[in-house]
């Protein structure tokens, strides 16, 4: 039995996918609206590393505010500010949110 199942009391997969116990570490999210971007796009040339849960990102590929769920290598997983279905993206299309949209944040506080 694995460390992971162990500690989550699972007991060890014998599916024919060979998992490891842990189906949803190999899935990766869909995002909920299409990504629509020219086969020649580039990611920002200044990425923005997030650095806590809850904090406030824009998603340029997909031209979204976001905020920050989790991250698991170099995806991010984003929630819509008000609620809803979560996405992923790429770490290097992340920047900082327009700073208009960050006073407001702030002042909210």
């Amino acid at each position: 039995m694995m460390d992971h199942q162990k500690d989550r009391l699972m007991p060890e997969c014998q599916c024919p996918a060979n998992c490891g116990g842990r189906p949803e570490a190999a899935r990766r999210m869909t995002p909920v609206y299409p990504i629509i971007r020219p086969g020649d796009a580039k990611p920002p040339t200044h990425p923005y590393l997030p650095t806590r849960k809850g904090e406030l990102v824009f998603d340029a590929l997909n031209d979204r505010l976001g905020v920050l769920m989790d991250r698991v290598g170099r995806l991010i997983y984003l929630r819509p500010e008000r609620g809803g279905a979560e996405w992923d993206v790429d770490l290097d299309w992340i920047v900082r949110p327009p700073a208009a949209r960050n006073d407001h944040e702030g002042a909210a506080k």
